[in-house]
This record gives C-alpha cells, sequence and structure tokens, in this order.
C-alpha cells in the first residue's frame, strides 16, 4: 500500500509517520498543491515530514494542534535551493497561498501547508 503513487512525483510511503507509518489522514488537496510544487520549481522534492501520529509529533516538538497531525502539511527540502528560495516559490501555489508557509533556515526546510486560512512564519 504504501508504494501507491498518488501523483506524477510522489508515493504514499513520503507523506507516513517516519516512526509507525501512519498516513491518514492524507489530503488530497495537499497531495495536488505539493505536486504543483514540484512542476514550478523543476527539481525533486524530499519530505522531511508528513503526516504524523501523536507521539511524533510530541517527540519532535510539534504544536498540540499540528497541521500535520490533520494530514494537511508537510516539511520539505530541495536540492541546492535555499528555503528562503523554495518559499518564494509555494507562495505561487493556490492552496499554499491560501494556507501555511514557514520557512526555517536554520534547520534547512520549508513547512507548507493546506489549512485554509494565511499563515507565514
Amino acid at each position: 500500500m504504501l508504494n501507491k503513487q498518488v501523483s506524477e512525483s510522489f508515493h504514499l510511503r513520503e507523506f507516513a509517520c517516519s516512526c509507525c507509518g501512519l498516513y491518514a489522514p492524507l489530503r488530497a488537496e495537499l497531495v495536488l498543491a505539493l505536486q504543483e510544487l514540484r512542476d514550478l520549481v523543476g527539481k525533486p522534492i524530499h519530505i522531511n515530514s508528513g503526516v504524523r501520529c501523536a507521539s511524533h509529533n510530541t517527540a519532535v516538538g510539534g504544536s498540540k494542534k499540528s497541521q500535520h497531525l490533520e494530514g494537511r502539511a508537510v516539511d520539505i527540502v530541495v536540492g541546492g535551493m535555499s528555503p528562503k528560495e523554495l518559499a518564494n516559490y509555494a507562495k505561487q501555489v493556490h492552496s499554499f497561498q491560501n494556507g501555511g508557509i514557514g520557512v526555517y533556515e536554520d534547520k534547512g526546510f520549508v513547512h507548507v501547508d493546506v489549512r485554509g486560512k494565511l499563515a507565514r512564519w
């Protein structure tokens, strides 16, 4: 099941919790927005963190209301691209324009989500 392709560039396993393999709930809107971002940047996107179970979310210091718990968020990296540059591309994707974009320059990744309301950090 985890080998199932969910878009042109992504497999279900890439979104699964790294500690237990939980992959539901994964929102289709997130997958579609991430594929749109992939097409924009023209390079592979590596998902550092996708869906999280509650215990993994606590272990990584995630918010109790984390969008990762709802299958609405991913933390991503693109090789050869700074987090700020990647975030600028994410701002061009409609679902992320009306969602969350967090730049973690010091940790080297970008958080994107489809929460349905604007959030930036």
